[in-house]
């Protein structure tokens, strides 16, 4: 396959070292724009400008798959116009939400594919967040979005509660999912910790992971045939986490397989997170 890689010169010659190990890579095109590249199979669009969307756009209309890394969060009307017309292209658009796309979350998956229940609980320090005030908003959407994917499931009620130290002070967050096929979620965010976590639990009908997420180390325990409970431990590799997403995506495509994480599931999210921002307002 023909890959372009689009976006500043730095950033394209990193995602350049993620393709060219994988004999499915016959050529690697870097540009500075979509409409510098001769015909490609996929293309990766690296752009956190004002105009990502309208560049996105671009390579929809010449029906060119995309893996979109850029800011998650934006509003649904963007991630919809994205969905919409790459339903109509007849293309395939992955949106970059790591979460999802790392290779511990690709196997938990894999080993319960409807949980029952996720909890999600995260304790941070305040001095990351004095440095990027967004971080927090950030933090929580992503674990909403995970869990929206996870489920996969409509929801039938949904309530956010937030904890603040003044107007621009967020301290901790609680969000609670109630969903249509009777499964659950909570995520719990709490800033000015003296000791950092971040555990993912989510559990299934005779089984349930444990994710250590910061180590990537999930421990997977399952009820067996003598009803004792058996377990299996697994470590990630975070520093790969970008090369196996990124072949991942491109598999997909030459497979015409379904991509981890796509605009719809993005649009989907924005809307339930415009949805809980109106409650809090």
């Amino acid at each position: 396959m023909v890959i372009g890689i689009v976006g500043d010169a730095e950033r394209t010659v990193a995602w350049e070292r993620h393709l060219r190990p994988h004999n499915i890579v016959r050529q690697v095109v870097l540009a500075p724009h979509v409409h510098d590249l001769n015909r490609v199979d996929a293309c990766f669009i690296l752009d956190d400008s004002v105009q990502r969307f309208e560049h996105l756009l671009d390579a929809v209309k010449e029906s060119i798959p995309c893996f979109f890394i850029s800011d998650f969060i934006a509003p649904s009307t963007q991630y919809e116009g994205i969905y919409r017309s790459s339903k109509e292209a007849g293309v395939d658009v992955q949106i970059a939400h790591w979460p999802t796309l790392s290779p511990a979350t690709q196997w938990m998956k894999d080993k319960i594919l409807k949980p029952q229940f996720i909890q999600i609980q995260r304790s941070v320090y305040r001095s990351r967040i004095n440095e990027h005030p967004d971080q927090f908003t950030n933090m929580w959407m992503d674990e909403l979005a995970l869990c929206l994917k996870w489920m996969d499931s409509g929801i039938h009620h949904i309530e956010v509660k937030k904890s603040s130290l003044g107007p621009r002070l967020p301290q901790a967050i609680h969000v609670m999912i109630r969903f249509d096929n009777g499964a659950s979620a909570s995520i719990q965010i709490q800033l000015s910790s003296t000791q950092e976590h971040h555990i993912r639990y989510i559990s299934g009908k005779k089984d349930f992971l444990e994710c250590q997420v910061s180590q990537q180390q999930v421990k997977y325990g399952y009820l067996g045939d003598n009803q004792h409970i058996h377990f299996e431990t697994k470590q990630f590799d975070s520093t790969r986490a970008a090369e196996k997403a990124a072949l991942h995506f491109i598999k997909n495509i030459q497979l015409r397989k379904e991509v981890a994480y796509s605009a719809y599931d993005a649009f989907q999210c924005a809307k339930t997170y415009e949805k809980l921002m109106a409650k809090t307002l």
